[in-house]
């Protein structure tokens, strides 16, 4: 509020706290898939290949000592060998050689005669890999994380336009007319029906007006998202709304009572913080020509 001409509701610490925590959400989640569809997926399927050729490897040692091949022999097979990463090269980290070459673990036989899970746990630690993953991660999934990384994506960025927006935008009342958050001046003689239905449940009015040259629309006023409802600050959406009320002269639908609405319904905006939270996006604020 700036002085007792003038009304002016900002946008307050409620949108502030919505968007800003929409924004984070959405950018975290749009990194999280974007990892996991450009290297994640990929280095899991690696890693699911290496533990996989670990368990074989590890029996085919056991075959060939049974069979009575020596340590020497087995360091010998063991330089040529390779271990074949899948048949799709796109599901794997790009650059990687495959069919690879056995990594030092696989050729040592005091290592691998160990078995397969101590080698693996061995190479997994100098290779800094996590567990394997349960199952292959094919190209439909590394396409599925792309598409969720895109969207998301989409969202922050429509989110941080709302933001940006918004943070420049404010709705006033004089003692002639109404200024939207879209800075269009609407003269109260121009005001014909004021919906007050969801004002004491969400912080949502809505006034129709036609203008003398013949436009037409709706002024939606949200009063969660700007001005607000805190008894500290004295309610000034509340007091945009009383002004807006002394200079009316067209049909008021009146406000949601407890006789018409459950008691858990009847609360004030503020106190009603879900009701507030699902107006849906947190400036939405439009008006119809």
């Amino acid at each position: 509020m700036t002085d007792t001409s003038t009304i002016v509701c900002k946008p307050t610490p409620w949108f502030w706290s919505r968007a800003i925590g929409m924004l984070a959400m959405f950018l975290f989640l749009g990194g999280w898939f974007y990892k996991d569809a450009s290297t994640g997926y990929r280095q899991k399927n690696l890693i699911f290949y290496y533990e996989k050729a670990f368990e074989k490897v590890a029996n085919e040692y056991l075959a060939d000592k049974n069979a009575g091949k020596t340590e020497a022999d087995w360091t010998a097979k063991a330089a040529s060998q390779t271990i074949q990463l899948g048949d799709d090269p796109a599901i794997i980290p790009a650059g990687t050689i495959n069919p690879a070459p056995w990594p030092p673990e696989m050729k040592d036989p005091a290592i691998i005669s160990k078995g397969p899970a101590a080698a693996w746990d061995q190479c997994r630690a100098r290779e800094k890999w996590n567990k394997a993953d349960e199952k292959i991660h094919d190209a439909a999934s590394i396409r599925e994380q792309w598409y969720y990384a895109y969207g998301l994506s989409a969202l922050a960025l429509y989110t941080l336009f709302i933001v940006i927006r918004t943070a420049g935008r404010k709705i006033s009342a004089d003692a002639t007319a109404i200024t939207t958050q879209e800075g269009r001046v609407v003269p109260y003689s121009a005001l014909y029906e004021l919906d007050l239905r969801k004002w004491l449940n969400k912080g949502l009015a809505f006034a129709k007006y036609k203008l003398p040259d013949g436009k037409s629309g709706v002024v939606r006023i949200d009063g969660l998202t700007y001005g607000g409802f805190k008894v500290e600050q004295n309610e000034p959406a509340e007091q945009l709304m009383r002004r807006i009320k002394e200079h009316f002269q067209g049909e008021i639908i009146d406000y949601e009572t407890s006789e018409s609405k459950p008691d858990s319904e009847a609360e004030s905006p503020e106190k009603n913080n879900g009701a507030g939270s699902q107006q849906g996006e947190p400036d939405s604020s439009t008006i119809s020509n």
